[in-house]
């Protein structure tokens, strides 16, 4: 029990630069100390975009989930105060608006396969989504992994490109530059794609 509590203390004296390379390497208890030192920090700057404290914790604990699972972009982040404070920012963005119109369209389908009798067509509709998914997921690892990872911070995590190179201390050049690789990249997979 002694050595936790010194392995603890070892790690709370990290920066937070520091405990996002562990974290990378899957490490829980700098995860464990990220959340401490943010969490009631990032829930009361969260409540200046929604006022439902409950709707607030969610985000943020989901911040801490994505950053997680999403571990292995965290290397290429340099500035890891700014980045919770961005991701959390749009977490709470999200219009309510779509939200309730992908609750609509979720509810339309499932009534629409409630009705269907049809489960041929169901495990077809399946094998259509998987196949569309590993075509995606194909054409991504063709993307270099710099202009991939600038390409999932802006179209993933909905950041702006002036947010993304205060995150990863680069220009907006460089992210503009890594983005433009990476839609050709996608263009040039696609019309590859077409032609067999």
């Amino acid at each position: 029990m002694k050595s936790k509590s010194y392995a603890f203390k070892d790690l709370n004296q990290k920066t937070d630069l520091e405990l996002f390379q562990l974290i990378k390497e899957r490490n829980k208890g700098a995860l464990d100390i990220i959340f401490s030192r943010y969490y009631e920090i990032l829930c009361r700057f969260g409540l200046a975009y929604e006022s439902d404290i409950n709707v607030v914790e969610e985000k943020v604990s989901d911040v801490f989930i994505q950053l997680w699972n999403s571990h292995e972009r965290l290397q290429e982040i340099k500035k890891p105060k700014p980045y919770l404070y961005v991701v959390v920012k749009n977490k709470l963005m999200e219009p309510v608006l779509y939200q309730k119109m992908k609750q609509s369209l979720d509810q339309g389908l499932e009534d629409e396969h409630a009705t269907s009798p049809c489960i041929e067509q169901e495990i077809i509709d399946q094998e259509q989504r998987e196949l569309y998914v590993r075509k995606i997921e194909g054409i991504l690892d063709h993307i270099p992994k710099k202009s991939r990872q600038i390409f999932e911070m802006s179209r993933l995590d909905e950041l702006k490109y002036k947010e993304i190179s205060e995150i990863l201390g680069v220009s907006v050049k460089t992210v503009e530059s890594h983005m433009a690789i990476a839609l050709k990249t996608i263009r040039n997979m696609v019309v590859k794609n077409k032609q067999y």
